[in-house]
């Protein structure tokens, strides 16, 4: 199995602003991961990936790839404090980052 963030298995997220996407493809770059990110306005924002791969030990497994051409992904999302800092690395508290 490729090991995610590599080129035979990219990361992917989708969000819903430009500036958003910006930040995660920023994070993409500075740890070397390999990504295919989305800008969609009205679809929910699905970053579960990037931050399986910040913080590996917060989730039970590493993610199942489902169905590629729906993008289902089936994993847990980590457990994260309100007023801890968010996992995604923007610096900012969860409640103020990824929890809306």
């Amino acid at each position: 199995m490729a090991k995610l963030g590599t080129s035979k298995k990219p990361v992917r997220f989708h969000v819903q602003t430009e500036e958003r996407l910006e930040a995660i493809a920023t994070i993409c770059d500075s740890n070397g991961w390999i990504f295919l990110g989305g800008f969609e306005p009205n679809e929910p924002e699905d970053i579960r990936e990037v931050e399986y791969l910040l913080n590996p030990a917060a989730f039970s497994s590493q993610p199942r790839m489902g169905n590629a051409d729906k993008m289902t992904i089936m994993y847990e999302k980590p457990k994260v404090g309100r007023n801890e800092p968010c996992p995604c690395g923007s610096g900012l508290k969860y409640k103020k980052c990824c929890m809306q």
